[in-house]
């Protein structure tokens, strides 16, 4: 790598791997003739390939090898799976909303960004509208102040409903856990009611992020593999 190319921003490095990734075919933004939308992704021919090739590894290892179930559960569930999970409580993030462009973004990501603040996640709310009123941080988009903006705490999940007419309200789920979890007694039984066993799951997870960003780092639909124990 020459000297040149060492000292290229991080930012600009990404946005090269992320283009070339679209020419070769591994992946690129869904919906693209429609304009796209912020945290949707195709795999292409190349990408999709190597997905299920890094899927069938990680299924031999921890589901074949180590002698442990595989479940499919469905990705939509209602909602008092996730009243008992908590997830209708506490599975947020902290959002502010731009007074002039009306961008949303995730506060604690501007903090991060713009201040000395490492894990501003972990900060209350009052905490962090106090330092973007002290450090006067702006809009990323527009470049409007966010002093004086309130920050709210925005759950991630995506509320769908489950039938017609007074239909049942329901989530896509925000991780592959809450499958496992709820059929802990049928696995319990398939297990012959011994404790340990080990159940595994391959599949897609949903969160409504606020403002989704580092191309496939992170995403509103994504994959996960997950192993409870």
């Amino acid at each position: 790598m020459s000297d040149d190319a060492s000292a290229e921003p991080a930012e600009r490095t990404s946005e090269r791997l992320v283009e070339l990734a679209k020419r070769r075919g591994y992946f690129f933004q869904s919906s693209g003739a429609y304009g796209g939308v912020g945290g949707f992704y195709t795999f292409g021919p190349q990408g999709a390939s190597l997905k299920s090739n890094v899927e069938d590894a990680w299924r031999d290892r921890f589901a074949l090898e180590e002698g442990n179930m595989e479940i499919d559960a469905p990705t939509i569930m209602p909602e008092p799976v996730f009243e008992a999970s908590g997830h209708l409580d506490g599975f947020d993030d902290m959002l502010v909303e731009c007074p002039d462009c009306g961008e949303s973004h995730r506060a604690d990501h501007v903090v991060e960004d713009h201040t000395e603040y490492e894990d501003a996640e972990s900060l209350p709310i009052p905490e962090v509208e106090e330092v973007i009123a002290e450090h006067e941080l702006v809009c990323p988009a527009c470049g409007a102040g966010l002093a004086g903006q309130a920050v709210e705490a925005f759950n991630l999940m995506f509320a769908t409903n489950i039938g017609p007419g007074d239909a049942q309200p329901g989530y896509l789920r925000p991780e592959t856990a809450q499958g496992i979890f709820v059929e802990f007694p049928r696995l319990k039984e398939y297990a012959r009611n011994t404790l340990p066993f080990g159940v595994t799951q391959i599949g897609r997870a949903y969160r409504n992020e606020i403002s989704p960003r580092r191309s496939i780092i992170r995403t509103r639909e994504f994959t996960q593999a997950e192993l409870e124990w």
